[in-house]
């Protein structure tokens, strides 16, 4: 049972990247005229319904805007808690989606969370952003959930807090994602 619901979760959410990453209205305005290292202008709350087996479902996502990095809520994860339990692909996309389980955000805390971390880069705008739900896949992120703002608080120190000399998350990441692009990035370093 937990592993159906552990997959419904991830068709949930790879629906609701998709869906959020691919608007094909035209961009109206640039919202981030300036991007901000080891910070952010905005944190953005957006709601997304989705419809998986007859049901009705709504998830939250937290994003942090104009950031320097679109990973840097994927890296503050990998640096706190080691490299990710699963990478989800939406379709058509290079980047995943990287999702840590049961991970212990707080100390003195026993609660273990589900945290899905991604991020954009795009014209209008870049962003890091957060998905989080506890171990019944309960979306924590929802206006009615006790640790909604003590999670938006924790990445937001999170990404304030990211020690840009510790490099070891992008290496990681890119010979999981794209070993290739790992390889032309060490030749680059060579030279």
């Amino acid at each position: 049972m937990a592993n159906i619901m552990r997959n419904s979760i991830y068709t949930i959410i790879i629906t609701f990247i998709l869906v959020s990453c691919s608007s094909t209205g035209k961009v109206t305005e640039k919202r981030c005229k300036s991007i901000l290292k080891n910070d952010y202008k905005n944190i953005v709350e957006d709601k997304f319904e989705s419809v998986v087996n007859n049901d009705t479902v709504f998830l939250n996502e937290v994003k942090y805007e104009c950031v320097y990095s679109a990973m840097y809520t994927q890296k503050g994860m990998y640096d706190r808690f080691g490299k990710w339990d699963k990478e989800i692909y939406p379709k058509g996309q290079h980047h995943p989606i990287l999702l840590w389980n049961n991970v212990k955000l707080f100390p003195n805390d026993t609660t273990e969370f589900m945290v899905a971390a991604t991020g954009l880069e795009s014209e209008e705008t870049i962003y890091a952003s957060i998905l989080v739900f506890d171990k019944n896949n309960i979306d924590l992120l929802s206006e009615n959930s006790k640790f909604k703002s003590k999670l938006i608080e924790y990445f937001s120190e999170l990404i304030k807090s990211n020690n840009s000399n510790k490099s070891d998350f992008y290496e990681i990441y890119w010979k999981t994602v794209d070993p290739k692009h790992w390889e032309r990035i060490k030749n680059y370093q060579k030279n």
